[in-house]
């Protein structure tokens, strides 16, 4: 991951001040410590390292600024452990068979694949023959929808926010993997 020295030194800076106070700095308290005459240019900052998933930050708040977690090497191949047909999970028995999946979409050794055979999920963008990466836990790391068991044993999505009745959450999408 690339990024430019000053983007660096507000990343260090961040790290540093949550490290010695137990919260992060503020945008003027970054703007003073680099001597920038605007917090316009911490803002452009803060946004270049969320989009490289360096740090989070809750909109229109002060002291928001989290570090997110480095995530560990974990295995790129996943159990394929069901398939989704129509509404609902078809789970496999264990003897699993194994496929690789892409690094950055891997949060946990405990993720698992799930064919699509449906073409429900379109509005979200999932295809038939898609395979989806799911993470068994929900996470604040991971934006992905959250798999649903409703009332009436189907499946849906919701997004990452939905808590309602977390003994209901099957996992989270943390990838699709689609061939071409």
């Amino acid at each position: 991951m690339t990024f430019t020295p000053k983007q660096k030194a507000v990343f260090d800076y961040i790290k540093h001040y949550i490290d010695e106070n137990g919260f992060s700095p503020t945008f003027e308290e970054i703007a003073y410590n680099f001597k920038y005459k605007s917090k316009g240019t911490v803002y452009k900052h803060i946004k270049a390292l969320k989009l490289k998933g360096l740090i989070r930050q809750e909109w229109n708040r002060v002291r928001s600024i989290q570090l997110t977690e480095t995530k560990k090497l974990t295995s790129n191949l996943l159990p394929i452990k069901g398939e989704w047909k129509n509404n609902s999970i078809m789970w496999y028995e264990p003897n699993y068979e194994f496929e690789e999946a892409a690094g950055n979409t891997v949060y946990n050794n405990n993720s698992f694949l799930i064919k699509i055979k449906t073409a429900a999920l379109k509005k979200h963008n999932i295809i038939r023959e898609d395979q989806i990466v799911v993470q068994p836990t929900v996470s604040k790391h991971c934006t992905g929808f959250v798999i649903v068991k409703n009332r009436n044993s189907s499946r849906s999505l919701y997004k990452s926010s939905w808590n309602r009745n977390p003994e209901r959450i099957l996992g989270q999408i943390s990838g699709v993997i689609r061939k071409y």
